[in-house]
């Protein structure tokens, strides 16, 4: 509504209607130092009010919960809708009361429940409020607390605020004077008005920033280098720490477990689930948005993954949220494919599910590539369990295996199977029990020895 502009180009964006049929009060300003005029409402008039409550009302019902929208700035008060009035003259400072702010929370708090709202400033009618984030259009010039009382953080300090970002989002625009030097390497950081970015990002645990010099002209050389740096550190950085898997409750199953940690400045503000798929297998856990602080972590777990070498052999973690929009995945901080998944190989937790048997067809001894794959039957023609009998040509045996120690997997020795029956003399008289094997099924019966296992 309040939009200065230089003289002989400046147009009212205060509604017609208002003035018109309502009798809003304008009030026309000039400004040097802005070099800049205007004409602003009465901030007090209750029909200007009223139309900015039924704005926010309709603009919420059309636009709360879209995924298209990240934050919404407050807005609507002040030049350039920031919720100051300042034209060198003090008196300007004044022309928002206090009332007027109170409503306009208000009808964001009401019209957007579930989007993000900012404002310019913190106000003690936002503070602590879910969903009620800040947004700095100084970044980096009046910013970080210098023992300025009207610099950005230092109203958020002595407001008692300065976990905010907790639950809504910081934001902003890089002050536009800074843009095109900010990331150079001999940027005078610490001089007046001329803040480090990243002291900026720490400090006030920034999610995104305005900064249009980085679309138009551009950065280059170790300008961008910096830039990208400074990107990257905003908003949140999700990784996978840990992966573990036990024997699950159900018959021929594992539970996944899964550490997630949050390494960002900033944690994701609104809902964040954590997916495991493996070979047409697929979970959600909601609860990755609640991790918050930096540092801190959480622990998933998935309860019922087939015990198979298909499944866990390639187990793929991914984020996932109804605000991500098709195409724009969030993100790990890590992983294949710029962060869209992490994948991980699990053995099978105590050698593989005990039901499961696995075959073998041997002529002297095992093969140990075989025996305890992961899980999967073992190669071979071989069905029946403990049966001596033929399994091919060649003197082969069928033996029989309902587990392995030690996690799965091959072992130099393999456990020997039970033989059966009662211990047997072979056709050439040799007893198979001590040496723990079964007597051939093929060959002439007077020499049929015994096959060891």
């Amino acid at each position: 509504m309040d939009y200065p502009r230089a003289e002989g180009s400046y147009v009212s964006h205060t509604p017609q209607f208002l003035i018109d049929d309502y009798n809003l009060v304008m009030t026309p300003w000039s400004s040097t130092s802005l070099n800049a005029v205007g004409s602003s409402p009465d901030y007090s008039d209750p029909n200007l009010v009223t139309a900015l409550e039924n704005f926010i009302a309709a603009l919420g019902a059309q636009y709360d919960s879209d995924p298209r929208v990240g934050y919404v700035q407050l807005g609507l008060l002040g030049f350039w809708g920031e919720w100051h009035t300042w034209t060198g003259d003090p008196a300007t400072d004044s022309w928002i009361p206090d009332g007027t702010r109170v409503a306009v929370i208000d009808a964001y708090d009401a019209a957007f429940p579930t989007t993000q709202v900012q404002a310019r400033y913190i106000h003690w009618r936002a503070v602590g409020r879910e969903g009620f984030g800040l947004h700095d259009d100084s970044f980096a010039y009046s910013t970080i607390d210098d023992g300025v009382d009207w610099f950005f953080w230092s109203q958020v300090v002595n407001a008692g605020a300065t976990d905010f970002w907790t639950t809504g989002a910081m934001g902003g625009e890089v002050r536009p004077e800074l843009q095109s030097t900010i990331f150079d390497s001999d940027y005078p950081a610490g001089t007046p008005y001329k803040q480090d970015f990243g002291t900026c990002s720490e400090t006030t645990h920034a999610t995104y920033m305005l900064n249009y010099h980085a679309a138009w002209p551009g950065y280059s050389g170790t300008a961008l280098d910096n830039a990208r740096a400074a990107s990257d550190r905003m908003g949140y950085a999700f990784r996978v720490t840990e992966v573990s898997a036990e024997v699950g409750a159900v018959t021929d199953t594992v539970d996944v477990a899964t550490t997630i940690v949050q390494d960002g400045i900033a944690p994701f503000y609104y809902d964040l689930a954590l997916e495991i798929s493996c070979s047409g297998y697929g979970a959600t856990v909601g609860g990755v948005d609640g991790i918050v602080a930096e540092g801190s972590s959480a622990t998933f777990t998935f309860a019922g993954l087939p015990a198979t070498t298909d499944c866990l052999s390639s187990v793929v973690f991914s984020l996932s949220s109804s605000y991500a929009l098709p195409g724009a995945p969030v993100k790990f901080a890590q992983g294949a494919s710029d962060g869209i998944n992490v994948a991980v190989s699990l053995p099978l937790p105590g050698g593989g599910p005990s039901t499961q048997a696995k075959y073998l067809c041997a002529k002297n001894e095992p093969l140990h590539a075989t025996i305890c794959a992961d899980g999967s039957a073992a190669g071979g023609d071989c069905t029946t369990e403990g049966a001596g009998d033929s399994c091919g040509r060649g003197g082969k045996v069928c033996w029989w295996n309902t587990g392995c120690e030690g996690g799965g997997g091959p072992t130099p020795t393999p456990p020997p199977p039970t033989p059966p029956g009662p211990c047997p003399t072979c056709g050439n008289g040799e007893e198979c029990c001590p040496k723990v094997g079964v007597c051939a099924t093929s060959g002439k019966p007077s020499s049929r020895p015994c096959i060891l296992f």
